[in-house]
């Protein structure tokens, strides 16, 4: 692996107590990450194209063997962008058979994405491997894209724009224009990376660096909830928070609600406990071994479930999220029929718990309707048009039309 001097390639970098510091910012070891929480309109998310393996293509750290590392990427990517004719022409046609069926095509890209990560992950692991050099103490592959990411935040905001979210190889950029896009995708290239135009949320809630709900701008798409349900929503959620198949369906998608959505999946490294304590003395106890693993339903008071405790050096604690509620397993709930016995506040806590947390950013009863997003009015500037917020937050909010 050739020595990699970030400080030659991104002027003003500097490796300070531990910590990769860039332009005031420490970038990270993994990958940067940036958030401004906010509530914001016409955002669009810009996705780099197998960001880790390209820096490994750029660093030409794999020497001689680097060009073969590149070919499976490419491979990878032409399968990914269903360029099945592409595809065929590569490894003398070895990948021909896999790709004329659409789902044995999508199975080869998941396994060409597999030995393309494993690779990456093996250049920095802690422990000896053909694909590790030892001079490679600071995660060279990832601090590469995340000096760029950093590099081009400046560049987007110089430019007048606001950039709300950035995650190791993506970027939202709300109110986006035509214009400011193809400055991030020519802007990309200049540092071997590719940018693709993965979606455009017509609104979006950003909570924290790691917990987003946003709608798309076109339309329905598939969303696959926690319970492993696939549904078609214009909504899409990042984060537990919204995530959570009850709060999904009932604030956001609208969709008829199942009884796996009031299951919920708990697990200890020790052991979990039912005290089935409910007809007995207050100091009493009835403890029912579960296991380290348990599907729970939350029970009306005085409809036979039990207390959810997790066991530790022989002391009997609440599980997390169980306190103040009655639990029975999930299995028994459905074959003896209890399902009007599920205490269903436990959910709409959850789902009020989430309206609380947009309400910090906006108008809740506004992002939640078919209203139109009112974008900012745009003006002249150094680089271009860009959009003119007159508050701090940038989202104006529901159209009078």
């Amino acid at each position: 692996m050739p020595v990699f001097d970030p400080k030659n390639a991104f002027p003003g970098y500097e490796f300070v107590d531990g910590k990769n510091m860039y332009r005031g910012t420490d970038v990270g070891k993994g990958g940067y990450v940036y958030a401004e929480p906010g509530m914001y309109g016409n955002v669009a998310l810009l996705d780099v194209a197998s960001m880790h393996p390209h820096s490994v293509i750029n660093l030409n750290a794999f020497g001689e063997y680097t060009q073969n590392f590149k070919d499976i990427v490419d491979a990878r990517i032409a399968i990914k962008n269903k360029d099945f004719d592409k595809a065929r022409q590569m490894f003398n046609g070895k990948l021909a058979p896999y790709l004329d069926d659409e789902s044995a095509a999508n199975n080869l890209a998941q396994a060409l994405k597999i030995a393309i990560n494993s690779v990456y992950g093996l250049t920095s692991a802690n422990f000896d491997n053909p694909f590790r050099d030892n001079r490679n103490k600071n995660n060279i592959v990832a601090l590469r894209g995340a000096l760029f990411m950093r590099t081009l935040q400046d560049e987007v905001q110089k430019r007048g724009f606001k950039v709300a979210h950035i995650k190791t190889d993506s970027i939202k950029i709300p109110d986006a224009t035509p214009e400011i896009i193809q400055f991030v995708m020519d802007f990309a290239v200049q540092y071997g990376y590719r940018f693709e135009h993965e979606a455009t949320y017509e609104r979006m809630c950003l909570v924290n660096d790691a917990v987003y709900i946003a709608k798309y701008a076109d339309g329905e798409h598939k969303f696959k909830l926690p319970t492993g349900e696939k549904i078609m929503t214009p909504w899409t959620a990042t984060g537990t928070q919204f995530q959570i198949s009850y709060v999904f369906k009932k604030l956001f998608a609208k969709a008829p609600l199942t009884f796996e959505d009031f299951c919920v999946t708990k697990s200890v490294t020790s052991s979990l406990y039912l005290d089935m304590n409910e007809d007995l003395a207050e100091d009493e106890h009835n403890y029912r071994f579960i296991g380290k693993v348990g599907r729970f339903c939350p029970i009306k008071p005085g409809c036979g479930g039990g207390l959810l405790m997790r066991e530790k050096d022989g002391k009997y604690y609440s599980a997390t999220g169980a306190k103040g509620y009655r639990w029975l397993e999930s299995e028994i709930v459905e074959s003896m029929d209890k399902m009007k016995d599920i205490d269903e506040s436990h959910f709409k806590a959850m789902a009020d718990a989430a309206i609380d947390t947009i309400k910090k950013y906006g108008d809740y009863e506004w992002f939640v309707s078919d209203g139109r997003y009112t974008p900012p009015m745009y003006i002249e500037g150094e680089y271009g048009m860009y959009p003119f917020y007159d508050e701090d937050v940038p989202f104006i909010g529901p159209s009078e039309n």
